[in-house]
């Protein structure tokens, strides 16, 4: 086999390989996609070799011409992408600004493509003269050959920086960059020098991007990780985020974007974003962080962030639920215990109004003296005003009990309800120890609603004991029933301090409160948030004209 025959098979086997290479990145839909850079850069070496066939076989001046120009084509373009791709894996500090970097490196490269346009008598003069052996060539060719040139050793350089930072198994891999860049570098420095007569270039160039492609692109080099965005991990509701080993964000899905909040999230810093990920008041997130490996070693960091709020809120309602099941075992025991004496007490009075009466009908046929009416009448004043009392706790501890006996969320049936009868059982209950007067109820006519009474009564009773204790000194506080919006409605209005307008937008959510540690748990609104929507209904907080707050719990009518 001849040399030329030679040259020709490493020129065939070199367009070969770097078609396959180049089909093979831009036709991959995972990590790989993305090392376009690496893509336009066989591309460039497949058309450099192309044209170098061509030329071979050009039978006319025009022939020769056409060939010249895709063999400059792939000449001015790989520089360009080698660059690039160099500077994705190292990511110097000026990457940031990489288009228009890479813009202004094409310029030279077309300029100096543009000279195989130019009249012959310029072409010639300025680029190269390829009536002549050897061939005679101008200032333009050896200023593209610089630019070239420094192009490839800085690309070089980068690909060592990024290299080095694998720490694990770089020997090989620094090997493989060195051969597949430095070979096709030599090459041609020792062509345009006059060292060899033909060109090698084109033929070293399909055996360095062979090299190139399993040191740079399979290793996951090229994009400093083997990790990145593809259409499944875009639309996973779990937040993914992947950073280099200078732990800067490279990838990061929607779900990431969105439970960090932030948009833009390439080119932070990780440690960043999973900072204000947990610093999130409206969201809790969950972060994991681990590190990512490939056959070269730890070539990066992922972050997964989840939603936990959902979960979190569930979590507090069930250790709520039990709570409020332990305090009505403890209401249930206290109605109980406090029944018993008041059984006594009532019969007591009953027999002390009895014997009050006989008294006063033995002494009827005499004249009492002042002494003893006065004492007569204020006995009988006594035992009314007590028994009064006696009915009035007997009627809160059968509510407490009533409490008490309602049935878990979830198990019990809704049922026709009346809200005055809810309005008038929670004012009882939340005016017990308050001055007379302090809670006031205005029933106007309300329709009947279908709904848990034990659920509507423990919103109303939140709402009014929130009212009680957002009152200075003595309560004025007003539950009104009536008709809005098609419904029925609950209203309680206090003459607090209000809320103000960063508190308004979160006063549901859970453990969020305004009383000092250890006077709320910040669960009680978002109870009873919870409990309204499950009526059907809808819980709203607003400030009360003149001063105060007002909560409305509205519930539909049904049809």
């Amino acid at each position: 086999m001849t040399p030329a025959m030679l040259d020709d098979l490493g020129l065939v086997l070199t367009v070969a390989i770097c078609g396959w290479i180049a089909l093979d990145l831009l036709t991959s839909t995972g990590w790989r996609r993305r090392a376009l850079s690496v893509a336009v850069m066989a591309l460039a070496a497949g058309v450099w070799a192309t044209g170098d066939l061509l030329v071979v076989r050009a039978e006319s001046a025009a022939d020769a011409l056409l060939a010249r120009r895709i063999n400059y084509l792939g000449i001015c373009a790989l520089p360009v992408a080698w660059i690039a791709c160099a500077a994705q894996a190292a990511q110097p500090a000026w990457w940031r600004r990489g288009r228009r970097v890479v813009l202004a490196c094409c310029l030279p490269a077309v300029f100096t493509y543009s000279s195989l346009y130019w009249p012959p008598e310029l072409r010639t003069r300025w680029l190269t003269d390829w009536g002549v052996v050897p061939h005679a060539r101008g200032p333009l060719f050896w200023a593209h050959v610089v630019w070239a040139w420094s192009l490839i050793v800085l690309g070089w350089v980068y690909f060592m920086r990024a290299a080095l930072r694998l720490r694990r198994a770089h020997s090989l891999r620094m090997a493989g960059i060195a051969i597949g860049s430095l070979t096709p570098l030599l090459g041609n420095a020792a062509y345009v020098f006059g060292a060899i007569a033909s060109d090698p270039t084109p033929v070293l160039l399909g055996f360095g991007a062979l090299v190139i492609r399993l040191a740079v692109v399979d290793s996951g080099l090229a994009l400093y990780l083997p990790l990145a965005r593809s259409e499944v991990i875009e639309q996973v509701e779990v937040g993914i985020a992947v950073a280099d080993l200078e732990g800067r964000i490279v990838d990061a899905n929607r779900a990431a974007r969105r439970l960090v909040g932030d948009r833009t999230l390439v080119g932070r810093c990780l440690e960043e974003a999973v900072a204000q990920a947990s610093r999130r008041d409206d969201l809790s997130v969950e972060v994991r962080t681990f590190p990512l490996r490939s056959a070269g070693g730890v070539v990066g960091t992922a972050a997964l962030f989840a939603d936990r709020t959902e979960a979190n809120h569930a979590e507090r309602r069930l250790a709520l639920a039990a709570r409020l099941e332990a305090l009505g075992f403890l209401t249930a025991g206290i109605a109980h215990e406090v029944n018993n004496p008041l059984a006594f007490i009532r019969a007591n009075l009953s027999q002390l109004e009895k014997v009050a009466h006989e008294l006063g009908a033995a002494r009827s046929h005499e004249a009492p003296s002042p002494e003893t009416q006065a004492l007569l009448r204020d006995a009988s004043e006594i035992v009314a005003d007590t028994q009064e009392g006696v009915e009035r706790i007997a009627q809160l501890v059968a509510r407490l009990r009533t409490f008490a006996r309602s049935e878990p969320t979830g198990a019990a049936r809704p049922v026709p309800v009346e809200l005055a009868r809810v309005a008038e059982a929670a004012a009882a209950m939340a005016g017990v120890g308050l001055p007379e007067g302090s809670i006031r109820t205005h029933i106007e006519p309300a329709p009947t609603v279908r709904a848990v009474e034990g659920e509507l009564v423990q919103v109303a009773l939140n709402l009014l004991v929130n009212a009680v204790q957002a009152s200075p000194g003595t309560p004025e506080i007003e539950i009104w029933v009536g008709c809005a919006d098609g419904g029925a409605v609950l209203c309680v209005r206090d003459r607090g301090p209000g809320l103000s307008e960063d508190v308004l937008p979160r006063v549901f959510d859970p453990f969020f409160t305004t009383k000092p540690p250890g006077v709320g748990t910040g669960l009680g609104l978002s109870l009873s948030y919870d409990l309204a929507r499950r009526n059907g209904g809808r819980l709203e907080a607003a400030n009360r004209p003149g001063g105060g707050a007002e909560f409305t719990l509205w519930l539909p009518v049904p049809s």
